[in-house]
């Protein structure tokens, strides 16, 4: 295959993949993996964005010390914790292997795949059981694949997020913005939705408000949740102040210039939930190179 990985699994990203049975012959073990990621930066993905491979061979030689332990089915105590029912079942080595294969073969969704501090590996999926864990070590091993799918999933839908102020009829009260980005098509509220989409959102008096755009400044969704909340509500921050000013030149994402003492320069660059004393609202009587105003007059 055009690139290979040895004894190294701490470039891929795991969440999510599936494994499939190829081979097995008492002592190496093969699979087909679906949904794998491996780091940017690394000599076999030089690229800017982890990436997902189409589709990767692991082969683990000499496997060995190897266990197999099913879900267990839990209830909840009358103290609100949960307790598991029946006894813990854990198989080992001769009596596990059938059981991991019969869950290869019929594809296996890992949740963690990890390397334990006392020696071996630890995998943690879904499979023929609802839940299961498996134990195990090995000699080498040798991931190999031939091309690319797509950036990798979480590249896609990257989430953030941010410590903010909400001004209030009843004074400033701390919130968390959460703005989450998608690359790829999604559905919301059952429309089907082409990229790029820009959510965001935050919890206030005990609800929820979320505002939605397509500026990969994530302006417009900015703007849109302002429309949102309540009356007498609004974003209080660097990104709705009159001195947050964007670059003439080239703007970013989360960046504003605050020009308060009338002077741009690169050390005064301020995040957008960034907020100081000086804060003054936008208005139409202050210019500001801001689109923040223009989109909340769009939306």
């Amino acid at each position: 295959m055009k690139f290979c990985v040895e004894n190294d699994l701490t470039p891929f990203e795991f969440h999510d993949a599936e494994f499939s049975f190829v081979s097995f012959d008492g002592s190496d073990l093969t699979v087909s993996v679906k949904y794998l990621n491996i780091h940017k930066g690394t000599p076999q993905n030089p690229s800017d964005s982890d990436m997902e491979i189409a589709s990767a061979h692991i082969t683990f030689k000499q496997i060995h010390s190897v266990t197999y332990e099913p879900g267990r089915t839990w209830k909840t105590g009358i103290d609100g914790a949960s307790y598991p029912i029946g006894p813990l079942v854990v198989y080992h080595n001769h009596a596990a292997i059938p059981r991991i294969l019969e869950e290869l073969q019929n594809g296996l969704t890992v949740f963690h795949f990890e390397k334990e501090e006392n020696g071996g590996y630890s995998i943690g999926g879904c499979g023929v059981e609802p839940y299961l864990t498996i134990t195990f070590d090995f000699d080498s091993v040798t991931v190999s694949w031939d091309e690319y799918r797509k950036k990798a999933w979480y590249e896609l839908h990257r989430q953030y997020r941010f410590d903010s102020v909400l001004h209030t009829p009843d004074g400033d009260e701390h919130v968390q913005i959460t703005v989450i980005c998608h690359d790829e098509p999604v559905y919301m509220d059952g429309i089907y939705v082409d990229p790029p989409i820009v959510s965001a959102g935050c919890k206030f008096a005990s609800r929820s408000y979320w505002g939605q755009g397509y500026d990969y400044l994530w302006i417009d969704a900015f703007a849109d949740l302002q429309k949102h909340l309540p009356e007498g509500v609004f974003l209080k921050c660097c990104l709705t102040c009159r001195h947050g000013n964007f670059c003439p030149g080239e703007n970013k994402v989360n960046e504003v210039f605050c020009t308060k003492d009338a002077s741009i320069v690169r050390k005064n660059a301020k995040q957008y939930f960034h907020l100081c004393d000086d804060f003054q609202p936008q208005s139409k009587d202050f210019y500001t190179y801001n689109d923040y105003l223009h989109s909340l007059k769009k939306v």
